[in-house]
């Protein structure tokens, strides 16, 4: 039992009729997958870093507040008073 050239050409058609409207949507999944890996990998980096700056002494801890401070001020076009 063998299938012929219309038969085939029909079960093209359906393939060709259910998978490519799925295309979209896996490469819309895949993106956003990759986003999410992204965020979590900011956030281990995050966690990461706030660890370390639970490990600097309370000098170093307070220029790099002062540092950080400066810097958000100067992005937002603000003169902090000294």
């Amino acid at each position: 039992m063998s299938l012929s050239q219309e038969d085939l050409q029909a079960i093209r058609t359906i393939v060709e009729e259910t998978v490519n409207p799925l295309r979209g949507d896996i490469e819309a999944l895949n993106n956003d997958i990759k986003e999410i890996y992204v965020m979590i990998s900011d956030l281990q980096k995050k966690a990461l870093s706030a660890n370390q700056f639970q490990k600097l002494s309370l000098e170093e801890k307070l220029l790099k507040l002062n540092s950080e401070l400066l810097a958000a001020a100067k992005q937002a076009g603000i003169t902090l008073p000294r």
